[in-house]
């Protein structure tokens, strides 16, 4: 299985500092799952059940919200959290 690497920034992990985690994981859902395994307290933060709450973002490269979860990663991928956003 690959290991990658997630990374939470300071607007998820509030009022901790950001955070990184290395995972063994082949999909995004996967890693999601394992960093949340390692630090529980982000769970609520970042899934609601089985939906995402957050954008994905790996190796710079935005996904879809329907593909993201799914999405199949290799060795040393950086799969990035981002918060959702929203505007008037």
């Amino acid at each position: 299985m690959p290991s990658v690497h997630v990374s939470l920034p300071a607007v998820l992990t509030s009022p901790e500092p950001p955070e990184v985690f290395a995972c063994e994981a082949g999909t995004v859902a996967e890693a999601l799952r394992a960093a949340v395994a390692q630090a529980p307290q982000y769970a609520q933060r970042i899934f609601y059940g089985d939906r995402l709450l957050v954008s994905v973002v790996v190796n710079g490269r935005h996904l879809a919200p329907a593909a993201a979860l799914a999405t199949t990663l290799a060795t040393a991928d950086r799969v990035e959290v981002m918060p959702p956003v929203a505007g008037g």
